[in-house]
Parts: structure tokens; C-alpha cells; sequence
């Protein structure tokens, strides 16, 4: 694995955690965290050459979904704000540290074994889940979660998607920082907070990135990522 790439995994998890740990009412707060969230991810773009157009795309779609799901359907809240500032930029480093990560030679040799481990700690995680909490929702995720993952052509890049975003998902309900629905709106189903299987929004996330850059014919995705340029999913994926 490359020293800049080992450098911004332990300087992000720093980074959120500090974003997280900061977080509070009042615009200012939020100017300042959205703000040094954006340039935190510039950097790391840059100095990681991840593609810009993906990453502008990545800070729409989750916006939309943020909209969609939090203020619509009241699926989770936040607890300083409608939709915290840090949030769109955040959504964007968590696709580069995915995208940098499945470049990296020393675990795309291991890349069979490390999808493995994480498909298995989601369906345990499920189980376990739905037994202390009846987490109902979290187990339609989780399944969705593995059946995506598994026909992917580029699983490494949405198990490490998954890995990183369920550990912010932990971090940021245990610190308060939002809060997931006991009970789904409109569902009749119960959910954990977090949920299992929530690296499901991310993945999606990742994929409808991808779709729309391929779509408009814009810098490949994996033109910055990987020399073979290859998609990230089979057709119909």
C-alpha cells in the first residue's frame, strides 16, 4: 500500500472524528466544518488522484438522497441541524477513500478473501442485530448489501465502501450526532440505530456515481484508479 494512502486512512479517521466530536448547533459551527470537510477532501483528491467529475457527482446524488430520506421519509435526524454542512463534503471523501483503497496492489491480491470477510461479518452482523434489537429493516439491507457486493466486478472497492461507512455510521449515532428510526415510516418494520446493512445507502451511492459519469461520457471513474480502466459493475448491476 502506497504512504499517502496509509496516511489519509489515519488522517481521516482523525478528521471525522474531530468533525464529529465538534459538531454543534449555530451556523457558524457548521460553515466551518462544512468548509474544512471540503478542503479536506480536495486535498486528498489531489494528492491521491481520485477524478473530480465522479466526487461533484457523488456530492449531488447523496444531497438528493439526504433530502429524500431524511426530511421526507424520516428515516434517521440529525441533531444540529436538518442536514449538517460537513454532510455532502463527507459523503464525497468516504467515495474517494473508497476508490483509492480497491487501487491498492497488496489488497487487490487479497481482494477474494477480504470481500469474504466482509460479506460474512454483514450477515452476522444482521443476525445479531435482529436478535438483540429486532432489527427487521437492517436484515432486507444487509441481504441487499451482500447480493450487490457479491455480482459487483469491482467488490473491493464496495466492501471497503461498506467498512468505512459502517464504522461512521457507529461512530456518529453513539456520539449523538444523528439518530435512526425505531420504526420505518411506512413499513411496519423496526430498525437498529444504526441499522445492519446500512452501508447499503453508500453502495448505492457509489453505483448511481458511477452510472451517471458513464452516462455522460464524462473522465471514466477508474481512468485516476486503476490502469485498466475497467467498470465497477457487471450489466444490470
Amino acid at each position: 500500500m502506497s504512504r499517502d494512502f496509509k496516511l489519509f486512512v489515519i488522517l481521516a479517521a482523525a478528521f471525522v472524528a474531530a468533525v464529529l466530536r465538534l459538531d454543534g448547533p449555530g451556523m457558524v459551527t457548521q460553515l466551518l466544518l462544512g468548509s474544512a470537510t471540503a478542503a479536506f477532501v480536495c486535498v486528498l483528491c489531489r494528492r491521491l488522484n481520485v477524478a473530480p467529475v465522479p466526487v461533484v457527482w457523488c456530492v449531488l446524488v447523496a444531497m438528493t438522497g439526504e433530502a429524500i430520506l431524511s426530511l421526507g421519509w424520516g428515516l434517521y435526524s440529525y441533531r444540529h441541524a436538518l442536514i449538517p454542512l460537513y454532510v455532502p463534503a463527507g459523503h464525497a471523501l468516504f467515495y474517494a477513500l473508497a476508490v483509492v483503497t480497491a487501487r491498492q496492489p497488496a489488497l487487490q491480491r487479497h481482494q477474494t478473501g477480504i470481500v469474504r470477510a466482509v460479506l460474512a461479518l454483514t450477515v452476522a452482523g444482521a443476525l445479531l442485530s435482529l436478535y438483540l434489537y429486532g432489527d427487521t429493516w437492517g436484515l432486507l439491507w444487509s441481504i441487499a448489501v451482500v447480493a450487490l457486493v457479491a455480482r459487483s466486478s469491482h467488490p473491493l472497492m464496495l466492501s471497503a465502501c461498506v467498512t468505512y461507512t459502517v464504522m461512521l455510521e457507529w461512530a456518529g449515532t453513539l456520539n449523538g450526532n444523528w439518530r435512526w428510526a425505531a420504526d420505518v415510516p411506512f413499513t411496519g418494520l423496526t430498525a437498529a440505530n444504526p441499522p445492519s446493512g446500512v452501508g447499503l445507502l453508500y453502495v448505492l451511492l457509489d453505483l448511481v456515481v458511477v452510472t451517471i459519469v458513464a452516462e455522460r461520457r464524462a473522465a471514466p471513474v477508474w481512468s485516476a484508479v486503476s490502469p485498466e480502466a475497467r467498470p465497477l459493475t457487471r450489466p444490470g448491476t
